[in-house]
């Protein structure tokens, strides 16, 4: 029994509930596997979210359905590859295929989906993220050809904040144990 073949569509307004569940999906995946920081999901807005990334020029969102089943989605916007070069690039996030359509072809079809755009918009690169710890979308990613461009890591303001300060602290507390033995020295 062959396979249906998997289409991929710029998603519409109508498409939304199921894109929710979706990222339902991707964000259960990332919480139960990534060892990164809370990715900041905003659950009760990403119905909202979706809306307004369908109806901003800057966005495409991509849906990849089987047998009319939405089984996978994409976002794909463009952006800087960093602050000092006017290279640009299109960036494929919360890529997701649906548990039951994974090894089907989905994940292939929406980053051809993903290239097909690029050509279109003039874009010679395409950039994709991935959390280290989800190592079966790494491996995806680089037997496609995609390869590390930078490693970017996030911190919490108030964490880093107090790991700022902590070296300051134990040097103060090592100057003021270094005076205390150096009197205690002279006595």
């Amino acid at each position: 029994m062959s396979r249906s073949p998997v289409v991929t569509r710029v998603a519409l307004p109508v498409d939304v509930p199921q894109l929710v569940e979706l990222l339902g999906e991707l964000r259960a995946v990332e919480g139960r596997e990534s060892l990164a920081v809370d990715p900041g999901w905003p659950a009760d807005d990403v119905e909202g979210r979706l809306y307004r990334a369908l109806a901003d020029p800057g966005y495409r969102v991509v849906v990849a359905t089987e047998d009319e089943v939405p089984a996978g989605m994409a976002v794909l916007a463009t952006a800087s590859l960093g602050p000092l070069t006017d290279e640009r690039a299109l960036t494929v996030s919360h890529l997701v295929v649906r548990h039951r359509f994974r090894r089907r072809g989905i994940g292939h079809a929406l980053l051809a989906a993903a290239a097909a755009y690029a050509d279109e918009i003039g874009l010679d690169h395409v950039l994709v993220g991935a959390y280290p710890a989800l190592r079966e979308a790494n491996r995806f990613y680089a037997r496609l050809g995609f390869a590390p461009l930078s490693v970017r890591r996030v911190a919490h303001v108030s964490t880093l904040r107090r790991r700022l300060a902590a070296p300051r602290q134990r040097s103060l507390i090592d100057d003021i144990s270094r005076r205390r033995l150096t009197r205690a020295g002279r006595s």
